[in-house]
């Protein structure tokens, strides 16, 4: 996702129309972790403007539960977290420093003018295009996959030769980690929509366009064969700029989200072996103590927000004093479950 030149809460606001922010509190916490460093990436000049990156996903964190402190019906009028009790709680919070009021006065009233919450359930619309398609194997509807864009290009089957489009048409489903090839049903010949042709994973996809004296708008998609060291090279082309630059800026863009979202998986598992091997680690006897992973991501986050409980809501009384909701005395066991 491109969050270039947005404000936090409406790049969160983006964010979170597409994936859905709850559920365990360690789930939350890593979603808000990888869209902080996406923002940080997108907005370098913004991160420049504290003293530490790390202000970004607390500034994040605390946006999360103003959201649900605002919107919560659990949540008394009367108790609901007020402007200068917001900006009390990230006193102090930028290594020390204060975030400057107008931006904090900012997120606050945005927030109070319009709610954050996902769009219509993206699994239930991919549920949806699943159905009209008949042959197709591959299980679409699974909770991490949403539509990105459906174009309709055509295939091409030799870049040096003309062909009829006609026969080669093709509707092109990207999704934010899979693109699937189907081409149209005779309406008098199926009840179905579509027939599967083909799919291929966005990860380690790669593309260029060509343009020739038989097709003007065309595009080579490459990506690996899964347990071999082939490639499926697969050639489309399109009846115009246009559409081929829109389907390109998609493509680029979902390409760049599934290898981020690799990454950020990898060293997750890093982390878990490492720790692993800590905790296995004995000396004379004694078990080392876990805490020894400082340095971690995890860690990091620990220490400046503190460690959060695993069940499937963020209890009051585990976030940090300075992000609890208004801060009023009596408030630790409220209950604040990031907003949907």
């Amino acid at each position: 996702m491109d969050f270039s030149s947005m404000e936090l809460d409406e790049a969160l606001r983006k964010f979170q129309a597409h994936i859905r922010v709850q559920g365990e509190a360690q789930k939350v916490e890593r979603l808000i972790e990888a869209f902080s460093q996406r923002y940080c990436m997108c907005n370098p000049e913004v991160v420049q403007q504290f003293h530490n990156p790390d202000t970004i996903f607390i500034l994040a964190f605390a946006i999360i539960l103003l959201n649900t402190d605002m919107y919560s019906p659990n949540i008394k009028p009367d108790r609901k977290m007020m402007l200068e009790d917001f900006i009390r709680n990230l006193r102090g919070v930028d290594d020390g420093a204060d975030i400057p009021r107008e931006l904090v006065v900012g997120i606050y009233e945005r927030i109070q003018q319009k709610e954050l919450k996902s769009n219509e359930d993206h699994v239930t619309y991919v549920t949806k295009v699943e159905k009209s398609i008949v042959g197709m194997k591959t299980v679409l509807s699974v909770p991490h996959r949403r539509l990105v864009c459906c174009s309709r290009l055509f295939e091409v089957t030799d870049v040096n030769k003309l062909q009829k489009q006609a026969a080669h048409q093709r509707e092109v489903f990207l999704f934010n980690d899979l693109l699937v090839i189907l081409k149209l049903c005779p309406k008098k010949k199926s009840s179905s929509t579509y027939t599967f042709c083909k799919s291929v994973g966005l990860l380690g996809m790669q593309f260029h366009l060509f343009e020739n004296e038989y097709y003007s708008h065309g595009i080579t998609l490459v990506t690996p064969l899964s347990g071999s060291e082939k490639k499926q090279v697969l050639h489309f082309c399109a009846l115009g700029s246009d559409e081929m630059q829109k389907f390109v800026e998609d493509l680029k863009e979902s390409i760049a989200e599934v290898t981020e979202l690799e990454q950020i998986r990898i060293e997750w598992e890093l982390e878990k072996q490492q720790g692993a091997k800590t905790l296995s680690f004995k000396s004379g006897g004694a078990q080392v103590d876990p805490q020894s992973k400082q340095g971690s991501p995890t860690a990091k986050r620990e220490a400046a927000l503190g460690e959060r409980p695993t069940e499937s809501t963020v209890e009051a009384s585990n976030v940090p004093a300075q992000l609890r909701a208004g801060g009023r005395e009596g408030s630790s066991g409220a209950t604040a479950r990031p907003a949907a």
